[in-house]
């Protein structure tokens, strides 16, 4: 279950469902649309106003966050994940 802020963070809506660009399977369709567009494909990047070729960006694996404790109430206590 995810916990997602909403309304300027004065609610706080419990969701069922991971989402978002950061999921395995959204990187995984990510990594498939590199793959069919081919290596020499001129992404633009940096709002618009710089390019990177397909085959020029890095494959960065995602470290585990067992462990690592986050900030949670305004800052006023830690949770360990």
């Amino acid at each position: 279950m995810v916990k997602l802020t909403t309304k300027r963070g004065t609610a706080v809506q419990n969701v069922n469902a991971e989402f978002g660009k950061f999921t395995q399977a959204a990187q995984k369709l990510q990594k498939e649309r590199l793959q069919v567009s081919g290596a020499d494909t001129v992404l633009s990047t940096q709002r618009g106003t710089a390019t990177i070729q397909a085959k020029d960006i890095p494959v960065v694996s995602q470290p585990s966050l067992k462990g690592q404790k986050i900030t949670t109430n305004r800052g006023t206590s830690t949770e360990t994940l």
